[in-house]
């Protein structure tokens, strides 16, 4: 296991390196998954305390502020480099309801039943304990409150991706540059962490499916991102690279 402090110093330097090249205090990055994320929570957010665990430059907390009247949203990271960027966001866009903290997201200084809605975007892959950082998301939530959690899963043509990159000694990168920490979990696994943590209710959706695998290749050259057949979604939601988790305490 990797110590938590010295993670948080290489993800320090990670966030200069990687925010040299797509960094633009004009716009607000809008990814796939916090689009994911926004088909299951409500239109209008006002009067919901809200979390963001793992904020990275607070491009999803801002928007939900100023898009989806977030009135009392929190953005949380592990850098000080993210969350001094997501500060001069939150200025340059006017998003009043939208504040952000330093914290490490398996241990939030915060008390408990805190939030109605919790969101994080490709975290939990990066912390040294995930299950600790689950645990935590249900400590926070008030009873009935909702999480709605996207991570990496490798029940797919990735995990032999990652090892034809370890067989010819390359760092495996999930596409944005090769990170200090990359955990690989398959569903169950992170539906698992759920549970244990708590969670009785529990609902998982999938995208982004690799279709076909060639020695060399990225797995996403050959990817659907959506299904739009009920039935073949429901038939390859186990093998989707990105999974929804959407739980209830």
């Amino acid at each position: 296991m990797q110590d938590a402090n010295n993670i948080q110093t290489e993800y320090e330097q990670w966030h200069k390196d990687y925010n040299k090249h797509i960094l633009a205090y004009d716009k607000l990055n809008m990814m796939k998954w916090h689009r994911t994320v926004m088909s299951f929570i409500d239109e209008d957010l006002s009067g919901k305390k809200m979390l963001e665990v793992g904020c990275g430059n607070g491009d999803f907390s801002n928007y939900l502020a100023l898009k989806r009247k977030a009135d009392n949203i929190l953005g949380l990271d592990f850098s000080t480099e993210s969350i001094k960027i997501a500060e001069e966001k939150k200025k340059v866009f006017g998003a009043q309801g939208s504040s952000f903290m330093v914290g490490d997201a398996q241990n939030i200084s915060l008390p408990d039943n805190s939030f109605d809605i919790i969101v994080s975007c490709e975290c939990l892959e990066h912390v040294p304990e995930p299950q600790k950082m689950v645990s935590e998301i249900y400590r926070l939530l008030k009873p009935g409150g909702k999480v709605v959690l996207t991570t990496e899963n490798y029940f797919n043509a990735y995990a032999y991706h990652r090892l034809y990159l370890k067989m010819i000694g390359r760092p495996f990168d999930s596409g944005s540059g090769v990170q200090p920490l990359e955990n690989f979990f398959f569903f169950w696994q992170v539906s698992g962490m759920f549970r244990k943590a708590g969670f009785k209710t529990l609902e998982t959706d999938s995208s982004e499916y690799v279709m076909l695998l060639l020695p060399g290749t990225d797995p996403a050259t050959f990817t659907i991102n959506e299904v739009k057949s009920k039935l073949m979604k429901g038939v390859m939601k186990p093998f989707g690279r990105r999974m929804t988790y959407i739980a209830v305490k």
